[in-house]
Order: C-alpha cells, then sequence, then structure tokens
C-alpha cells in the first residue's frame, strides 16, 4: 500500500546510546546502555545474546549516524520517531540524541513525536539479582517544575518544522498517567495538562494532542476527562499494562522452558486485545506493532538466572522472525484501516530498544530483514538498500 499523508507509522525511540553526564555520576565515565548490550550472556542453550548491532555500538549524537538513522527509518516506512522523553530535577535527561536528530540535514525526511516518559528511573542497569533498584531521579508534577519543562520544549522542539501533528497539534505521549494520578489526582491532571496548552497558547503555538501509551489501565474512565485525545499500547507481547484484559500469558509460553514465549501466538491475543481497548475507550486507539521481547541484557548476569522471574527476567520471545513480524505488521496495518478514525496510525515498539530485544535497527543475525518487512507493508515495495 501506498502512505497516504494521514497514515503514520510511528516507531518508539529509546534515547540511551550516547553518554550522558546524568549517567556519568551514576555508572561511570563515559558508560552508555551498549555495556549492557555487549555483557548479556545466553539464558539458556540456543538464546540469541549478545545481540551484536550490524552497525557497531554507535553514538547515537554523532550527526553521521543522525544523518543514517533517518534514512534508514524514511526508507522504510517509518514516518515517525517517537522520541522517549525525560525530565528530572529540573532538567533535561537523555536530551541529545533529540537535538543530533533535529539538527541532521534530512531531519525533514521524519517527523518528531515525544513520548513523556514520566516514570521514575531507578537503577536496573543491570538489576541486581537482590531486585534492589535504588531511586536515582523521581518524577515530580509540581507547577514550576512542569512550567520550565514546557519552556524548554518551546524554546528547543515545539516550533522545530519536523513536529509530528495531527490536526495541526504537536503529538505528545504520556506514558505513566497512573502515576500521575496517584500523585495528583485525576483534577490535578486535567489541571496540568490545561496550564501546559495555556502555555503553549501564549507561545504561539497550537494546541497538544495528547496520547496515553503505557500504564493507565487504573484510569481508563478518565482519560477524556483529563484531556486525552488517542491512546495505545507500549507493546504487545508481555505487557502488564494491558492489566486483567490480555488473555492467560500462559498460553504463549513455550513448552520447552518457561523462559520463552512465542511470538506467533502471541499475535493473536494482541489483535484481540487491540478489538478489547477499541470498543472499551471513548476516544481513538491506535494499535502498537511489537518487534519482540528479551530485558534479560538489563539484570544482572549470573548462573541460574534463567529461573528468575518478574522483569527484566520475563519470558524471552523466540520465532519474531522477519516473515512473522511482516505477518503482525499486516494485522496491524489492517486494524488501523478498518477504525473510523480520520488518522490512520501504528505505533512500534521499537527502533532501537536494544536491551529489551525489540529494535529494527539491523543486527549481525537478520540484517535489515525487518525493516524490509515492514517497508512491504506499509511502503509497498522491495528494499533497495
Amino acid at each position: 500500500m501506498g502512505n497516504s499523508p494521514k497514515f503514520d507509522v510511528a516507531a518508539i525511540y529509546f534515547p540511551s546510546w550516547h553518554v550522558d553526564p546524568i549517567n556519568e555520576k551514576f555508572h561511570g565515565r563515559g558508560w552508555t546502555e551498549w555495556e549492557l548490550v555487549k555483557n548479556a550472556k545466553p539464558l539458556y542453550p540456543g538464546h540469541y545474546q549478545p545481540r551484536v548491532p550490524a552497525w557497531g555500538y554507535f553514538d547515537e549524537t554523532d550527526p553521521e549516524f543522525a544523518t543514517r538513522q533517518i534514512d534508514l527509518a524514511a526508507d522504510h516506512g517509518v514516518t515517525v520517531f517517537h522520541m522517549d522523553w525525560y525530565w528530572y530535577n529540573n532538567g533535561p535527561y537523555l536530551h541529545r540524541a533529540l537535538q543530533a536528530l533535529l539538527d541532521a540535514p534530512n531531519s525533514h525526511r521524519i517527523k518528531f513525536g515525544l513520548m513523556w516518559a514520566n516514570h521514575d528511573w531507578c537503577d536496573i542497569f543491570p538489576m541486581k539479582r537482590t531486585r534492589e533498584k535504588p531511586l536515582l531521579m523521581p518524577s515530580e508534577y509540581d507547577l514550576p517544575a512542569m512550567e520550565k519543562m514546557v519552556d524548554y520544549l518551546i524554546e528547543n522542539f515545539f516550533f522545530h518544522p519536523s513536529v509530528w501533528k495531527l490536526d495541526g497539534k504537536a503529538v505528545m505521549t504520556v506514558y505513566n498517567l497512573n502515576h500521575m494520578v496517584a500523585t495528583i489526582g485525576v483534577e490535578g491532571a486535567k489541571r496540568l495538562f490545561e496550564k501546559f496548552r495555556e502555555r503553549l497558547s501564549r507561545a504561539g503555538l497550537a494546541d497538544l494532542h495528547l496520547n496515553a501509551m503505557g500504564d493507565y489501565f487504573d484510569v481508563e474512565d478518565y482519560l477524556k476527562e483529563m484531556g486525552i485525545e488517542s491512546a495505545t499500547n507500549y507493546q504487545t507481547i508481555w505487557d502488564f499494562t494491558y492489566g486483567k484484559n490480555i488473555s492467560d500469558p500462559n498460553s504463549v509460553f513455550d513448552p520447552r522452558s518457561p523462559q520463552r514465549q512465542d511470538y506467533v501466538k502471541s499475535l493473536d491475543l494482541a489483535k484481540a486485545h487491540w478489538e478489547t481497548m477499541k470498543n472499551k475507550l471513548e476516544i481513538p486507539y491506535y494499535p502498537v506493532l511489537t518487534h519482540g521481547w528479551d530485558s534479560s541484557p538489563r539484570a544482572e548476569q549470573f548462573d541460574g538466572a534463567g529461573d528468575m522471574n518478574g522483569y527484566p527476567w520475563y519470558p524471552v520471545v523466540e520465532n519474531n522472525t522477519p516473515a512473522h513480524f511482516e505477518i503482525a505488521a499486516l494485522k496491524a496495518r489492517d486494524f488501523a484501516l478498518l477504525q473510523p478514525y480520520e488518522h490512520k496510525i501504528v505505533y512500534i515498539n521499537a527502533w532501537n530498544e536494544w536491551t529489551e530485544g525489540s529494535y529494527l535497527l539491523p543486527d549481525e543475525r537478520y540484517g535489515n530483514g525487518y525493516l524490509e518487512a515492514l517497508r512491504r507493508v506499509f511502503v509497498g515495495q522491495e528494499s533497495k538498500v
């Protein structure tokens, strides 16, 4: 199919692949999450670890790689980088990747949305076998801090010509509405979003299109009241954001091991969940297409790790080959096309979540296989890369 102007494929982009001074404070000089990728070990015979990026352990803020990523995405049907974006202690965190992409000479080839990852930042790099995860930076919602955050975005993001917009409104996702509402209540969240919009209006900017993506199942009945205009999920394989709505995840375990899960078996469960959410919510629900899952690199590597459970020792998804990913992409595309919404959107987890085993970027095993599958589904032609 050819992309229409109103069809967007938005890949979640996790910006942890460059040196950040805050990370250096926590983890040591020169640290990036590539260290976890390099040190990952197999949990069982045949477990695909460590995963080796075909481009090497590159610095995403290098202008060459920023440009290269944009071209690769745009050439294969990705229309949006939906950037994980962090704000702690009255300042941005892991923000230089976004700046490098915005500054790239080909930034016009792709759009940029923000996914405000408003969760507490804990030390799970890696998670210790004791399950201790010290709180490093808490999420805060006091109005002065939030005004400073919005002012930063006005100055550094919202005026960029490649900002992703729906009906003229910049798209901003809130990841953890459960956390926000638990902290300041529904009315508090509603007032906070109203203040965001007022500040944008004073700067001469259009309204926000607020989207809910991750942890919102406790507040599903209040999304519209809070000014949320659309919803999706973060991923569709091993996702606690489904709450009690998804079928028993045991049904997709591989009988060879409780640490294995079959990608193909998860596809129908994902589609059933999309249908459930479409019928349940009062706002448009857009499907999320998931590449795979293996968060074991974020866990301490030790003998017996395969017998652990809970994040990051979730079951490892196998059988997520490019061919099966293409089937999943077709399901997501067709679901989106059938919805009665003007905008047709598919989110993808993820562009580069290497330590959670969900990435489109080429690795040594499949090269550009996943991207070529994506291109066939959303652009309708073979890759020339």
